[in-house]
């Protein structure tokens, strides 16, 4: 029978325990793809839909006065979605062309706050084979020339504030209207699994911990959570076995590490991403983990990185007779 001390008290996850569980699903999962990602950021619009107000934050930055933040914020998700959705469909048939598999998907995105306080997003996309990359490029196309059709087909900001502001109060978007600002590339060679996922989940990682109110900040690719297993619902499990273990060490607890009333399918699930993040002793070995070496900054082919995920031999790396 589970016995706990009374100076001890269960209550919901802390917010660094979320952002620990959070952090973690996204190196995970973006580990389990692979390959090379490319990060697309959707901006908000310009000043001349969002006027600067008098708040500044803590560090003097001025921010977007209060009408405009929640016209903004509260609008900013269901036109993003829409715009996403619109592109991934134009991607889905120029692809459709050329390529009969299974077509690509997003690996994640994660919707972060700026200085200025309004909503932008940014988006992981798949970057490691050549249909990947040209999924990714005409995804990134369409997001880019969205803002440039706003700006031709309503050219007064006057007219896409009331376009903004029908959709805030009655709930009825305008049809082709996305409002967003100019869209940011990064890197056009894409980056690595590991330096994507950092940066992705730094920033879903801080709006959890906030501790705000509203629908999830982030989402990371179901084909990628059902390969690896790695959701939200493991990790906080595996945070609790670990706050179980340390209990149960300093004689707090009297009970089984792993609760005797789990399924059997709960605690593969759980034991599984457990040993993905405290793997054996014999596998986290120096033997087994070479230190990192200096980046190279010669441009001979000699230095280039050679990747250790190899593209899956259903998917090409090359389309032949294909052209940009």
């Amino acid at each position: 029978m589970s016995r706990i001390s009374p100076s001890r008290s269960w209550s919901k996850p802390s917010p660094a325990g979320r952002r620990l569980a959070l952090d973690r699903k996204w190196k995970l999962n973006v580990e389990a793809y692979g390959g090379r990602t490319k990060l697309v950021t959707l901006t908000p619009a310009g000043k001349d839909l969002l006027a600067w107000g008098d708040e500044t934050r803590p560090n003097g930055h001025p921010m977007v006065c209060w009408e405009d933040r929640v016209l903004w914020n509260m609008t900013a998700p269901a036109r993003a979605s829409r715009l996403f959705e619109a592109a991934q469909r134009h991607a889905d048939r120029g692809v459709r062309r050329i390529w009969a598999g299974q077509l690509p998907r997003q690996i994640g995105n994660v919707r972060s706050e700026q200085q200025r306080g309004v909503w932008h997003f940014h988006y992981q996309l798949p970057y490691e084979t050549e249909v990947e990359r040209i999924w990714s490029k005409m995804v990134e196309r369409f997001l880019n020339r969205a803002w440039r059709n706003d700006h031709e087909q309503w050219p007064d900001p006057a007219d896409r504030r009331r376009l903004i502001w029908l959709e805030y109060s009655e709930g009825t978007p305008t049809r082709g209207f996305y409002g967003f600002g100019f869209v940011k590339g990064g890197n056009p060679a894409g980056k690595t699994s590991a330096t994507a996922a950092n940066y992705m989940s730094r920033n879903a990682a801080g709006y959890m911990a906030r501790n705000l109110v509203g629908p999830s900040r982030h989402y990371v690719s179901s084909r990628l959570t059902r390969q690896s297993g790695v959701t939200m619902r493991a990790l906080r499990s595996v945070n609790w076995l670990y706050v179980r273990r340390k209990l149960i060490a300093s004689g707090e607890l009297d009970d089984t590490w792993v609760p005797g009333y789990w399924s059997e399918a709960k605690r593969a699930e759980v034991l599984g991403v457990w040993s993905m993040l405290h793997p054996p002793p014999d596998e986290a070995s120096p033997e087994r983990t070479p230190a990192r070496r200096p980046r190279q900054r010669s441009a001979s082919p000699a230095s280039s990185p050679v990747w250790s995920v190899a593209p899956s031999s259903s998917v090409p790396d090359r389309l032949p007779g294909f052209a940009w």
